[in-house]
Protein backbone atom coordinates (compact mmCIF):
# COMPACT_ATOMS: atom_id res chain seq x y z
CA UNK A 1 0.00 0.00 0.00
CA UNK A 2 1.53 3.18 -1.36
CA UNK A 3 2.25 5.36 1.95
CA UNK A 4 -0.90 8.49 2.52
CA UNK A 5 0.32 12.14 2.14
CA UNK A 6 -0.33 14.27 4.74
CA UNK A 7 -3.43 16.68 5.02
CA UNK A 8 -3.43 20.49 4.76
CA UNK A 9 -3.46 22.56 7.88
CA UNK A 10 -6.95 22.95 7.49
CA UNK A 11 -8.17 19.42 8.65
CA UNK A 12 -11.27 19.13 10.32
CA UNK A 13 -11.02 18.57 13.81
CA UNK A 14 -12.58 15.07 14.33
CA UNK A 15 -10.50 13.86 11.59
CA UNK A 16 -6.77 12.87 12.10
CA UNK A 17 -4.70 15.06 10.16
CA UNK A 18 -2.15 12.54 8.69
CA UNK A 19 -5.04 11.22 6.25
CA UNK A 20 -4.71 11.73 2.70
CA UNK A 21 -7.64 13.63 1.61
CA UNK A 22 -8.40 10.89 -0.89
CA UNK A 23 -8.91 8.04 1.72
CA UNK A 24 -10.88 10.97 3.92
CA UNK A 25 -13.39 11.24 0.55
CA UNK A 26 -13.41 7.32 -0.21
CA UNK A 27 -14.09 6.18 3.38
CA UNK A 28 -15.83 9.43 4.96
CA UNK A 29 -19.46 7.90 6.14
CA UNK A 30 -19.19 4.28 4.69
CA UNK A 31 -19.82 2.15 6.84
CA UNK A 32 -23.86 1.25 7.87
CA UNK A 33 -23.51 -0.65 11.21
CA UNK A 34 -25.31 -3.57 11.82
CA UNK A 35 -24.32 -5.53 14.77
CA UNK A 36 -27.52 -6.75 14.99
CA UNK A 37 -27.26 -9.13 11.86
CA UNK A 38 -25.08 -12.43 11.68
CA UNK A 39 -22.63 -13.44 12.33
CA UNK A 40 -22.89 -10.58 15.09
CA UNK A 41 -25.65 -10.90 16.21
CA UNK A 42 -26.03 -8.88 19.14
CA UNK A 43 -28.37 -8.19 21.49
CA UNK A 44 -30.10 -4.35 20.88
CA UNK A 45 -28.65 -2.91 23.63
CA UNK A 46 -25.16 -4.21 23.26
CA UNK A 47 -25.28 -3.43 19.41
CA UNK A 48 -27.07 0.09 20.40
CA UNK A 49 -23.97 0.61 22.87
CA UNK A 50 -21.19 -0.01 20.61
CA UNK A 51 -22.47 2.89 18.10
CA UNK A 52 -22.87 4.80 20.37
CA UNK A 53 -19.03 4.46 21.57
CA UNK A 54 -17.69 3.90 17.80
CA UNK A 55 -19.53 7.56 17.24
CA UNK A 56 -17.14 9.15 20.11
CA UNK A 57 -13.97 7.20 18.33
CA UNK A 58 -11.32 8.92 16.44
CA UNK A 59 -12.76 6.63 13.50
CA UNK A 60 -16.21 8.44 13.79
CA UNK A 61 -15.98 10.05 10.32
CA UNK A 62 -16.11 6.44 8.34
CA UNK A 63 -19.37 5.67 10.22
CA UNK A 64 -22.94 6.43 8.76
CA UNK A 65 -26.36 4.99 10.37
CA UNK A 66 -27.00 2.26 12.56
CA UNK A 67 -28.96 -0.47 10.69
CA UNK A 68 -31.98 -2.40 12.60
CA UNK A 69 -35.62 -3.88 11.65
CA UNK A 70 -38.51 -0.85 11.23
CA UNK A 71 -40.50 -2.85 13.66
CA UNK A 72 -37.71 -2.82 16.06
CA UNK A 73 -37.83 1.08 16.13
CA UNK A 74 -39.71 1.16 19.68
CA UNK A 75 -37.77 -1.16 21.53
CA UNK A 76 -34.97 1.36 21.21
CA UNK A 77 -37.04 3.98 23.60
CA UNK A 78 -35.44 2.36 26.80
CA UNK A 79 -32.11 3.12 25.55
CA UNK A 80 -32.80 6.83 24.36
CA UNK A 81 -30.72 8.35 27.27
CA UNK A 82 -28.06 7.46 24.16
CA UNK A 83 -29.41 9.72 22.05
CA UNK A 84 -29.14 12.93 24.19
CA UNK A 85 -25.30 13.47 23.05
CA UNK A 86 -23.54 14.71 20.06
CA UNK A 87 -24.95 14.74 16.35
CA UNK A 88 -28.73 12.92 16.38
CA UNK A 89 -28.48 9.14 15.73
CA UNK A 90 -28.68 8.06 11.96
CA UNK A 91 -30.68 4.91 11.52
CA UNK A 92 -31.50 2.99 8.21
CA UNK A 93 -34.35 0.25 8.42
CA UNK A 94 -35.32 -2.66 7.07
CA UNK A 95 -38.56 -2.92 5.80
CA UNK A 96 -41.22 -5.34 6.09
CA UNK A 97 -41.92 -5.85 2.32
CA UNK A 98 -43.64 -7.60 0.55
CA UNK A 99 -43.86 -10.51 -2.35
CA UNK A 100 -46.27 -8.12 -4.29
CA UNK A 101 -46.71 -4.49 -4.73
CA UNK A 102 -50.26 -4.24 -2.55
CA UNK A 103 -48.80 -6.55 -0.01
CA UNK A 104 -45.24 -4.02 -0.27
CA UNK A 105 -47.22 -1.07 -0.02
CA UNK A 106 -49.75 -2.29 2.61
CA UNK A 107 -46.57 -3.26 5.11
CA UNK A 108 -44.96 0.18 3.71
CA UNK A 109 -47.45 2.36 5.06
CA UNK A 110 -47.71 0.71 8.71
CA UNK A 111 -43.80 1.13 8.62
CA UNK A 112 -43.77 5.12 7.67
CA UNK A 113 -46.38 5.27 10.64
CA UNK A 114 -43.80 3.59 12.61
CA UNK A 115 -40.98 5.46 11.31
CA UNK A 116 -43.08 9.03 12.00
CA UNK A 117 -44.15 8.09 15.35
CA UNK A 118 -40.29 7.36 16.36
CA UNK A 119 -38.73 10.46 14.99
CA UNK A 120 -41.94 12.22 16.59
CA UNK A 121 -40.86 10.85 20.10
CA UNK A 122 -37.56 11.35 19.97
CA UNK A 123 -37.59 15.34 19.35
CA UNK A 124 -34.48 15.37 16.49
CA UNK A 125 -32.00 13.45 18.38
CA UNK A 126 -33.07 10.88 15.81
CA UNK A 127 -33.41 10.32 12.26
CA UNK A 128 -34.50 7.42 10.04
CA UNK A 129 -33.01 8.68 6.84
CA UNK A 130 -32.73 5.38 4.35
CA UNK A 131 -35.31 2.26 4.23
CA UNK A 132 -33.76 -0.81 3.07
CA UNK A 133 -35.73 -4.09 1.49
CA UNK A 134 -36.17 -7.05 -1.34
CA UNK A 135 -37.78 -5.22 -4.38
CA UNK A 136 -40.88 -7.63 -5.04
CA UNK A 137 -40.42 -10.45 -7.14
CA UNK A 138 -42.71 -10.05 -9.40
CA UNK A 139 -41.60 -6.79 -10.38
CA UNK A 140 -37.97 -8.20 -11.45
CA UNK A 141 -40.02 -9.56 -14.58
CA UNK A 142 -42.91 -6.67 -15.29
CA UNK A 143 -43.10 -4.14 -17.75
CA UNK A 144 -41.49 -1.17 -17.85
CA UNK A 145 -45.10 0.51 -16.66
CA UNK A 146 -46.04 -1.80 -14.04
CA UNK A 147 -42.37 -1.17 -12.49
CA UNK A 148 -43.33 2.85 -12.43
CA UNK A 149 -46.47 2.45 -11.35
CA UNK A 150 -45.53 0.53 -8.43
CA UNK A 151 -42.68 3.61 -7.56
CA UNK A 152 -45.40 5.99 -8.48
CA UNK A 153 -47.58 4.39 -5.69
CA UNK A 154 -44.44 4.33 -2.72
CA UNK A 155 -44.35 8.53 -3.74
CA UNK A 156 -47.84 8.67 -3.01
CA UNK A 157 -47.49 6.91 0.02
CA UNK A 158 -45.05 9.31 1.53
CA UNK A 159 -47.26 12.35 0.99
CA UNK A 160 -49.78 10.93 2.65
CA UNK A 161 -47.80 10.10 5.53
CA UNK A 162 -46.28 13.50 5.73
CA UNK A 163 -42.54 12.12 5.39
CA UNK A 164 -40.26 14.33 4.53
CA UNK A 165 -37.26 12.44 3.64
CA UNK A 166 -36.43 8.75 3.35
CA UNK A 167 -34.70 7.25 0.51
CA UNK A 168 -35.28 3.83 -0.36
CA UNK A 169 -32.75 1.48 -1.41
CA UNK A 170 -34.63 -2.14 -3.41
CA UNK A 171 -32.65 -5.07 -2.75
CA UNK A 172 -32.50 -7.54 -6.08
CA UNK A 173 -31.20 -10.77 -6.57
CA UNK A 174 -27.84 -10.72 -8.57
CA UNK A 175 -28.74 -14.11 -10.08
CA UNK A 176 -28.77 -13.78 -14.15
CA UNK A 177 -32.43 -13.79 -15.00
CA UNK A 178 -32.50 -10.69 -13.05
CA UNK A 179 -29.48 -8.91 -14.26
CA UNK A 180 -31.01 -9.34 -17.63
CA UNK A 181 -33.98 -6.54 -16.26
CA UNK A 182 -31.27 -4.60 -15.05
CA UNK A 183 -31.02 -1.61 -17.87
CA UNK A 184 -34.91 -1.16 -17.41
CA UNK A 185 -35.29 -1.35 -13.94
CA UNK A 186 -32.19 1.15 -13.61
CA UNK A 187 -33.80 3.72 -15.74
CA UNK A 188 -37.46 3.49 -13.83
CA UNK A 189 -35.44 4.37 -10.62
CA UNK A 190 -33.75 7.49 -12.98
CA UNK A 191 -37.06 8.76 -13.57
CA UNK A 192 -38.63 8.53 -10.52
CA UNK A 193 -35.73 10.50 -9.22
CA UNK A 194 -35.80 12.78 -11.86
CA UNK A 195 -39.08 13.87 -10.77
CA UNK A 196 -38.57 14.65 -7.43
CA UNK A 197 -38.87 18.14 -5.78
CA UNK A 198 -35.69 20.11 -4.81
CA UNK A 199 -35.00 18.36 -2.13
CA UNK A 200 -36.10 15.54 -2.86
CA UNK A 201 -38.76 13.69 -1.00
CA UNK A 202 -37.03 10.02 -1.86
CA UNK A 203 -34.26 9.11 -3.90
CA UNK A 204 -34.36 5.12 -4.85
CA UNK A 205 -31.30 2.96 -5.71
CA UNK A 206 -30.71 -0.23 -5.68
CA UNK A 207 -29.22 -2.48 -3.15
CA UNK A 208 -26.76 -5.62 -3.59
CA UNK A 209 -25.97 -8.19 -0.92
CA UNK A 210 -21.65 -9.49 -1.31
CA UNK A 211 -22.01 -12.56 0.80
CA UNK A 212 -23.42 -14.25 3.30
CA UNK A 213 -23.23 -17.51 4.96
CA UNK A 214 -22.55 -20.44 2.43
CA UNK A 215 -20.26 -19.64 -0.44
CA UNK A 216 -23.25 -19.48 -2.54
CA UNK A 217 -24.18 -16.90 -1.11
CA UNK A 218 -21.34 -14.86 -2.59
CA UNK A 219 -21.70 -13.26 -6.14
CA UNK A 220 -19.17 -13.89 -8.89
CA UNK A 221 -17.65 -9.87 -9.86
CA UNK A 222 -19.06 -9.90 -13.55
CA UNK A 223 -22.76 -9.41 -11.96
CA UNK A 224 -21.20 -6.94 -9.19
CA UNK A 225 -19.48 -5.32 -12.43
CA UNK A 226 -23.14 -5.61 -13.81
CA UNK A 227 -24.41 -3.53 -11.25
CA UNK A 228 -22.08 -0.63 -11.14
CA UNK A 229 -21.88 0.06 -14.46
CA UNK A 230 -25.42 -0.33 -14.85
CA UNK A 231 -26.66 2.65 -11.55
CA UNK A 232 -23.59 4.44 -12.80
CA UNK A 233 -25.42 4.57 -16.39
CA UNK A 234 -28.63 5.36 -15.10
CA UNK A 235 -27.26 7.81 -12.98
CA UNK A 236 -28.75 6.29 -9.76
CA UNK A 237 -26.88 5.02 -6.57
CA UNK A 238 -26.72 1.68 -4.91
CA UNK A 239 -25.53 0.46 -1.32
CA UNK A 240 -24.06 -2.90 -0.47
CA UNK A 241 -23.90 -5.24 1.99
CA UNK A 242 -22.53 -8.95 3.25
CA UNK A 243 -19.45 -9.74 3.39
CA UNK A 244 -17.35 -6.69 3.03
CA UNK A 245 -15.45 -6.89 6.45
CA UNK A 246 -11.60 -6.54 4.89
CA UNK A 247 -10.82 -3.81 2.73
CA UNK A 248 -9.06 -5.78 0.12
CA UNK A 249 -10.30 -9.21 -1.77
CA UNK A 250 -8.99 -12.56 -0.49
CA UNK A 251 -9.50 -16.19 0.29
CA UNK A 252 -11.96 -17.35 2.90
CA UNK A 253 -10.39 -20.71 4.37
CA UNK A 254 -13.65 -21.58 6.17
CA UNK A 255 -15.49 -21.01 2.86
CA UNK A 256 -13.23 -22.04 0.53
CA UNK A 257 -13.83 -19.52 -1.58
CA UNK A 258 -12.87 -15.94 -2.18
CA UNK A 259 -14.63 -12.94 -0.50
CA UNK A 260 -15.05 -9.23 -2.27
CA UNK A 261 -13.07 -6.67 -0.66
CA UNK A 262 -14.94 -2.82 0.22
CA UNK A 263 -11.63 -1.16 -1.85
CA UNK A 264 -12.24 -3.25 -4.70
CA UNK A 265 -15.79 -2.57 -4.58
CA UNK A 266 -15.91 1.63 -4.14
CA UNK A 267 -12.77 1.82 -5.78
CA UNK A 268 -14.11 0.24 -8.83
CA UNK A 269 -17.35 1.99 -8.49
CA UNK A 270 -14.90 5.29 -8.35
CA UNK A 271 -12.79 4.32 -11.46
CA UNK A 272 -16.26 3.38 -13.57
CA UNK A 273 -17.65 6.43 -12.85
CA UNK A 274 -14.70 8.96 -13.71
CA UNK A 275 -13.19 7.03 -16.23
CA UNK A 276 -16.70 5.25 -17.92
CA UNK A 277 -14.69 1.77 -17.41
CA UNK A 278 -16.02 -1.08 -19.47
CA UNK A 279 -17.74 -4.20 -16.99
CA UNK A 280 -14.67 -5.88 -18.01
CA UNK A 281 -12.15 -3.47 -16.91
CA UNK A 282 -14.31 -3.18 -13.26
CA UNK A 283 -14.55 -6.72 -13.01
CA UNK A 284 -10.65 -6.93 -13.32
CA UNK A 285 -10.59 -4.32 -9.98
CA UNK A 286 -13.32 -6.18 -8.22
CA UNK A 287 -11.17 -9.33 -8.81
CA UNK A 288 -7.89 -7.41 -7.23
CA UNK A 289 -6.24 -9.20 -4.27
CA UNK A 290 -3.04 -6.95 -4.79
CA UNK A 291 -3.15 -4.72 -1.31
CA UNK A 292 -0.74 -2.17 -2.97
CA UNK A 293 -2.58 -2.14 -6.25
CA UNK A 294 -5.15 0.18 -4.18
CA UNK A 295 -3.07 3.75 -3.76
CA UNK A 296 -4.54 7.02 -1.62
CA UNK A 297 -2.41 9.91 -2.85
CA UNK A 298 -2.71 13.51 -1.41
CA UNK A 299 -5.16 14.39 -4.44
CA UNK A 300 -5.63 11.16 -6.04
CA UNK A 301 -7.31 7.54 -5.69
CA UNK A 302 -5.32 4.88 -7.68
CA UNK A 303 -5.15 1.77 -8.74
CA UNK A 304 -2.62 0.13 -10.77
CA UNK A 305 -2.16 3.16 -13.55
CA UNK A 306 -5.43 4.20 -12.98
CA UNK A 307 -6.20 7.75 -11.40
CA UNK A 308 -9.23 9.19 -10.12
CA UNK A 309 -9.11 13.04 -8.31
CA UNK A 310 -10.05 13.73 -4.88
CA UNK A 311 -13.26 15.69 -6.30
CA UNK A 312 -13.98 12.23 -8.51
CA UNK A 313 -14.09 10.26 -5.16
CA UNK A 314 -16.50 12.37 -3.60
CA UNK A 315 -19.06 12.46 -6.49
CA UNK A 316 -18.88 9.34 -6.75
CA UNK A 317 -19.70 8.73 -3.14
CA UNK A 318 -22.06 10.76 -3.15
CA UNK A 319 -23.82 10.00 -6.63
CA UNK A 320 -23.42 6.29 -7.57
CA UNK A 321 -21.66 4.52 -4.53
CA UNK A 322 -22.90 5.21 -0.54
CA UNK A 323 -22.74 2.74 1.65
CA UNK A 324 -22.17 -0.81 3.00
CA UNK A 325 -23.50 -2.56 5.80
CA UNK A 326 -20.90 -4.30 8.83
CA UNK A 327 -21.92 -6.66 11.59
CA UNK A 328 -18.78 -5.25 12.97
CA UNK A 329 -17.09 -1.53 12.89
CA UNK A 330 -13.46 -3.12 14.24
CA UNK A 331 -12.81 -5.77 11.43
CA UNK A 332 -11.98 -2.86 8.86
CA UNK A 333 -11.21 -0.65 11.32
CA UNK A 334 -8.35 -2.89 12.60
CA UNK A 335 -7.52 -3.99 8.89
CA UNK A 336 -6.92 -0.21 7.95
CA UNK A 337 -4.63 0.49 11.38
CA UNK A 338 -2.75 -2.65 9.51
CA UNK A 339 -2.15 -1.00 6.54
CA UNK A 340 -1.13 2.33 7.94
CA UNK A 341 -3.83 4.21 6.89
CA UNK A 342 -5.50 5.80 9.74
Amino acid sequence: MEPTDPAPSSESPDTPSLIAPSLRAFLHDIVDYAGLFPPSDLPLQEALENYAEYRREPEAWILSRFVLPVRRLPDLTPHQHLFKHGDPFLFSVLGTGGRTPDAFLDAFRRDLDVIDTFDDHHAGRTQVQVMEGLLPPSLLESADADVAAFFDRVDRALVTTGTAQLDLFFEIPLDEETLAHLPPLCAAIAEFNSRQPVPPRCEIGLKIRCGGRTPEDIPPARSIARVICACRDAGISFKATAGLHHPVRHYDDSMEKDRHGFFNLFGAAVLAQELHLSETDVQAILLDDVEDNFQFLKEEFGWRDLRAHVDGVEHTRDSLATTFGSCSFTDPIHDLRDLDLI
